[in-house]
């Protein structure tokens, strides 16, 4: 069966509605029974909403209106900040996460205060081992993923099948960054994210995932497929997908469509497509860059006994993200 994914446009006054539709373009009303278990993964790589950087709490809260209206009982999760930068409950209470949960009878959780379990899979063909969550691999019978479109310092885009990485509940999770393309396509295999709710109200340009120039879109991408999903936003983004290591490999493993002609759409993105989006790494971007590939780097900057002391003068430096001003 072909692929479907919905584009459109956010209007604030009815953000619901626009939801409601996108499930029913892709097909996906008939797959939410009453009693069913679903769990959301926002894209919360800050401790409060930023445009262009985190999923707003305006489209979190109307797809868990209409979720939970269909009779489903949800799961918002996010794991803490990676090197303790902040907590899962603190990235909940900068996006209104308490406030939704009471609304609708939602439940929030810290995947970083989980039980977990190393999980293994196969990634062409190398046998990939990674810990996640056993809530995440047990007891939910649908994954939605909700990640924010932009670039990325590091893997180039950050889109929906990156969303994921998130679920990694140990903090040091960067020691994984070797090895990147193959580890979260594995842990997209393992949790089987079922439906991608992109919240493109901003894209991010030149320096994401956590800082860089807001482009506001006002679109929500709704695909049935993760790798439809991330074809159809690189379109948009004017990014060639073969580009990006992990979105090459998954095309490779049959995860991600290779062309639009593969796509069923309700519109034509390419009417959203005025601005090439454009990664601008900076020295220290670059640097970092440097450690990423690098397994001996990666252990020296956040496994050995430096790494505290490393992140510590780095965060004197710039400031924790958490000491910064609140967009809201």
């Amino acid at each position: 069966m072909q692929k479907r994914v919905y584009i459109g446009k956010i209007c604030n006054e009815d953000i619901q509605s626009i939801v409601q539709e996108a499930l029913h373009w892709v097909r996906w009303e008939a797959n939410i029974k009453p009693g069913i278990r679903i769990f959301l993964k926002p894209n919360f790589t800050y401790p409060f909403y930023r445009e262009g950087v985190t999923t707003s709490p305006q489209i979190l809260e109307a797809l868990v209106a209409v979720l939970t209206e269909m009779g489903a009982k949800v799961w918002i999760g996010e794991a803490d900040g990676g090197s303790y930068a902040w907590t899962a409950e603190e990235a909940f209470e900068g996006h209104k996460v308490p406030e939704i949960c009471t609304r609708y009878g939602a439940r929030a959780v810290n995947l970083s205060k989980l039980p977990r379990e190393m999980a293994e899979t196969n990634v062409a063909g190398r046998r990939i081992q990674v810990e996640l969550p056993s809530m995440l691999l047990h007891d939910i019978d649908v994954f939605i993923t909700m990640p924010v479109p932009k670039v990325h310092i590091m893997t180039g885009v950050s889109l929906a099948f990156k969303n994921q990485w998130g679920c990694i509940p140990d903090v040091k999770r960067l020691r994984y960054h070797p090895d990147f393309p193959h580890v979260v396509l594995a842990i997209n295999k393992l949790l089987r994210p079922k439906l991608a709710v992109f919240d493109g109200t901003y894209f991010l340009n030149r320096t994401g995932p956590m800082d860089g120039e807001p482009v506001p879109l006002n679109l929500l991408i709704v695909s049935d497929d993760l790798g439809a999903g991330d074809l159809v936003c690189c379109e948009i983004m004017k990014i060639d997908p073969n580009h990006i290591g992990h979105l090459r490999l998954a095309m490779w493993e049959g995860m991600m469509p290779r062309s639009l002609s593969e796509v069923e759409l309700n519109t034509d993105p390419l009417q959203f497509n005025n601005q090439r989006f454009i990664l601008k790494r900076t020295l220290m971007n670059w640097i970092a860059l440097t450690a990423f590939r690098s397994k001996f780097a990666t252990w020296l900057l956040y496994q050995s006994k430096f790494a505290k002391p490393v992140h510590d003068l780095a965060y004197l430096i710039r400031g924790r993200p958490k000491d910064f001003t609140p967009q809201w």
